[in-house]
């Protein structure tokens, strides 16, 4: 997807920008900061790479709210192509998906008060649209009948059902599925060949063959999402073609409404989630991103012509997003006297990327010498709310292997285990995530604890195994789903919420309303 080139030849100071790096992931480890991976992209080459075992370089995972970065993407490749306009009204839009008992917001808002989150409801609609999944109806007509306290375009709730309603107007016009159609226009001239979006449950979708989410439900890899952001540094221009247009970079990117939220300080004492929102993406206190719930971001940054990528797992986002600026963006800088791309005879092209090495998530440390009761025992296990249908636990020992069973819906479900290293296997799974895991246990005369990574998502739990039974606990729990085929309500789901940090208090547009497109 992105070729590969040094520090030096990118023009930054390679010493300053090492050091920078070592900082940022040494800060990470110092407080407890999970980290998945981590790509710089400068002047469209690759700089630095890594991987935290047992997450991989050709992996995927899910990547929430980000997933409103290639539905905003899409709606940008529509109006380039005369398909969609911005300023159109929803009704003409989605027309026979209109329902005939729509609310009245609905019958006057535009496409760019979806784009905004400007529908005017004053509290997200997804309990709404999760509650008519569970009940066999469609969320999106649920969400189209849900009556609006406000104008639309005239205040900001971080509101799923915008986004949702943007990927069925974008299959609508566009006659098929929304991978299907990005697939030659995005992601083949990106290169990105290994992507999945979940459908919509309860949604058949204009074709009648499904709707992607929209608003999450992407996996994706970390170079994907480090090409989406290159492409959008460079304001939709891709080898010579522009793919996406230029003034709907610069209108999506900008500030389109005013958001507050009281969701913690920031380094300069305002958080990245109160400084405005575009179109389906954030301004930031440098340039602006894309980002999903436990610490998944696409941070593009114009000014200094680069693209930072960070998947994580935890719940502290401005924290994550705080080291980038601290140890990133004052190394992320020509070198003296080298404005361009080549600098002492180096072009862009030479030398490679620093590569990040040593980076793992750390293995439960012990040994394992499990007290008699331990092993051979079918334990009943008390589980999380996402994976009630999981009944007991039993884990073995023979021939130098490791062997966990899992109990799930009447069927056994086996994996090996690793003790000192993570083993990759499958195991049973909540709605919103994928079978793959990696494992590794230690144990002693009364426990044994296993940490299981879903390794295809940003979350892990930990198996504790006593004598009295067994218990599951998440590290961060998922967020509920309303997959296709997964109802929200399929093993009682967490809450749905995709803002890690207090909800984002609504704000109401400027008099002037919000900015427009030039």
């Amino acid at each position: 997807m992105l070729p590969r080139t040094s520090p030096a030849a990118a023009g930054l100071e390679a010493d300053r920008f090492a050091a920078g790096l070592a900082a940022l992931v040494d800060a990470a480890a110092a407080t407890r900061l999970e980290l998945h991976s981590l790509m710089v992209v400068r002047r469209g080459h690759v700089v630095a790479q890594g991987w935290w075992e047992p997450y991989r370089p050709d992996g995927i995972a899910l990547v929430y709210s980000l997933s409103k970065a290639l539905t905003t993407t899409g709606v940008g490749i529509a109006v380039g192509e005369g398909l969609l306009d911005v300023d159109a009204p929803l009704s003409e839009v989605l027309g026979d998906l209109m329902p005939t008992r729509a609310a009245a917001w609905a019958r006057t808002a535009r496409v760019r008060d979806l784009l905004t989150m400007a529908s005017g409801h004053a509290v997200d609609a997804i309990e709404v649209m999760a509650r008519a999944a569970d009940a066999g109806r469609d969320p999106l007509r649920a969400f189209l009948e849900l009556p609006a306290e406000h104008s639309p375009g005239t205040l900001f709730t971080y509101n799923q059902g915008c986004t949702l309603t943007l990927a069925a107007a974008l299959a609508r016009v566009t006659g098929q599925r929304l991978v299907d159609w990005l697939r030659p226009r995005l992601l083949e001239p990106l290169g990105i060949e290994h992507i999945d979006w979940t459908l919509m449950g309860g949604v058949p979708g204009p074709t009648g063959a499904g709707l992607e989410m929209g608003y999450s439900g992407a996996h994706l890899g970390t170079e994907a999402i480090a090409a989406l952001g290159e492409l959008w540094r460079c304001e939709g221009r891709w080898g010579g073609r522009q793919l996406l247009p230029a003034e709907y970079v610069a209108a999506a990117s900008g500030v389109r409404i005013a958001t507050a939220g009281e969701i913690g300080v920031g380094m300069d004492g305002a958080a990245d989630w109160e400084r405005g929102y575009g179109y389906q993406l954030w301004a930031s206190r440098h340039g602006y991103r894309g980002d999903g719930a436990f610490g998944q971001f696409c941070l593009v940054l114009p000014q200094q012509e680069a693209v930072v990528v960070l998947t994580a797992q935890t719940t502290r986002m401005q924290d994550e997003i705080d080291l980038v600026w601290r140890h990133l963006i004052p190394v992320l800088a020509d070198r003296p006297h080298d404005a361009s791309a080549a600098a002492d005879g180096a072009t862009v092209a030479d030398g490679a990327a620093v590569e990040l090495t040593g980076l793992r998530l750390p293995p439960p440390a012990g040994g394992f010498t499990p007290g008699a009761g331990l092993l051979d025992t079918a334990h009943p296990v008390g589980t999380p709310e996402q994976l009630r249908h999981v009944h007991s636990v039993r884990l073995t020992r023979g021939g130098g292997v490791l062997l966990m069973t899992w109990r799930a819906d009447g069927a056994d479900h086996s994996t090996r285990v690793g003790v000192g290293e993570w083993v990759r296997g499958e195991l049973p799974h909540p709605p919103s995530l994928r079978p793959a895991v990696a494992t590794a246990a230690v144990a002693d005369a009364d426990s044994v604890t296993v940490s299981v990574i879903y390794v295809e998502s940003p979350h892990s739990l930990t198996l504790t195994i006593t004598r009295d039974g067994a218990r599951m606990r998440w590290r961060t729990a998922p967020l509920r789903w309303i997959g296709a085929g997964n109802p929200g309500a399929e093993h009682g789901c967490a809450p749905i919420t995709d803002r890690m940090r207090r909800p984002i208090r609504v704000v109401a547009a400027s008099a002037s309303g919000p900015a427009r497109l030039p």
